[in-house]
């Protein structure tokens, strides 16, 4: 599908994320730049910093910018210019940014010991520090790095949206600039509820599969898809009802791409995630999907969840058995219905809201088209 563009250029979804990606690109070597001649001048170490979270970046998908990027465009409901490009990207960096913050700190409180299949960052700053024969503790020297680096991602997030999107910069950017700031809060609040949970201190919700789906709807909805989508919008002028459309939309994506996510953190593919199967086993992760198979599992299989289930050193057999004891408890197909069943529900609010003229049909094809490879499980089943 395409769409006719401000000089009445026909552009295809294909050019314009082509766009985008070129936009980041730029917008990261002047940030980054900028960043390295102002710690360069605090010291050489410092400088190196930059390096780090750079290279971190770059193994991203791109996921939260597109969702930023393409929710302004179903705004517009046209193909954006130069300018709009710039600004939608600028803003999709800076989210990209907060998920690296997230991100390197969610690794070291879940003792997570890779990501996007290489050494998580605690654990190659723990490496340094030994390889280097640094003096004191390399654990605690890797994860002291992982916060530092965590917390200044975080600051530089703030500046690059502030470029785009500030209070005082008018209406549109001011309502974007809302959007960043509930995004920042919703998921550190989101990811307190995930550390509570784990405890078993989630008292309000009134199941654990409710706690867990609780945890989704704070942690990874609003920076992953809610808080995105409307950044983007409201920076490109949505009005009300738009935005209330896209928050439906996104509620209904974010769940179902984190429940494609803990069914890919199982029973997935270590070279495709990038993470080690079975680590949610290990780590004793509280999912919808445990939840699923301990409460459909019959007694041996219970004594099997409660000798592998959040034990660190649980036997490799015994991991693969819980994985195969979700798949075998139905747990796994129930989880995949209701991934799919929420990317359908997703599918018709875009699709009414196109032929309703809410949103604009080039957009809405962007957003179809990654909600599509976020909630995709036919290689799962279901």
């Amino acid at each position: 599908m395409t769409s006719a563009g401000p000089t009445g250029t026909t552009t295809a979804p294909q050019a314009l994320d082509a766009q985008l990606v070129t936009a980041i690109e730029q917008i990261r070597e002047r940030t980054f730049s900028a960043h390295r001649d102002h710690l360069g001048a605090v010291a050489p170490e410092a400088e190196g910093l930059v390096d780090v979270v750079e290279d971190y970046l770059a193994g991203g998908k791109l996921l939260r910018p597109r969702f930023c990027f393409w929710g302004g465009i179903a705004a517009l409901d046209r193909a954006p210019d130069e300018d709009e490009v710039s600004r939608l990207a600028a803003l999709g960096t800076a989210i990209e940014l907060v998920q690296a913050a997230a991100l390197m700190h969610d690794d070291v409180i879940d003792h997570s010991p890779t990501r996007r299949g290489r050494p998580a960052l605690h654990v190659e700053a723990a490496t340094s520090h030994r390889e280097r024969g640094l003096d004191g503790s390399a654990a605690d020297f890797g994860i002291a790095t992982a916060i530092v680096l965590g917390d200044l991602a975080l600051s530089w997030s703030e500046q690059l949206a502030a470029e785009v999107a500030s209070p005082g910069a008018g209406p549109r950017p001011a309502a974007a600039a809302v959007e960043f700031a509930r995004l920042r809060t919703e998921v550190m609040s989101g990811q307190y509820l995930d550390v509570l949970h784990q405890a078993g201190g989630f008292a309000s919700a009134p199941s654990e599969e409710e706690a867990a789906l609780a945890v989704i709807r704070w942690k990874t909805v609003p920076y992953t898809v809610l808080r995105p989508v409307r950044a983007g919008a409201a920076l490109m002028g949505a009005g009300t009802e738009a935005l209330e459309l896209l928050s439906t939309w996104a509620a209904e994506i974010g769940t179902a791409f984190q429940l494609r996510d803990d069914l890919l953190s199982v029973v997935g593919d270590a070279d495709a995630t990038g993470k080690p199967i079975g680590g949610d086993v290990v780590e004793g992760k509280r999912t919808v999907l445990l939840f699923r198979t301990v409460a459909a599992a019959d007694a041996a299989g219970r004594r099997l969840l409660e000798r592998a289930v959040g034990r660190p050193d649980a036997a490799a057999e015994d991991v693969a058995a819980v994985q195969e004891l979700m798949v075998r408890t139905g747990a796994v197909d129930s989880v995949v219905r209701d991934v799919r069943a929420a990317a359908e529900r997703a599918r018709s609010i875009l699709s009414r809201a196109a032929e309703g003229g809410e949103l604009g049909t080039l957009g809405v094809t962007g957003l179809q088209s990654i909600a599509d490879s976020a909630t995709d499980v036919e290689s799962i089943g279901g």
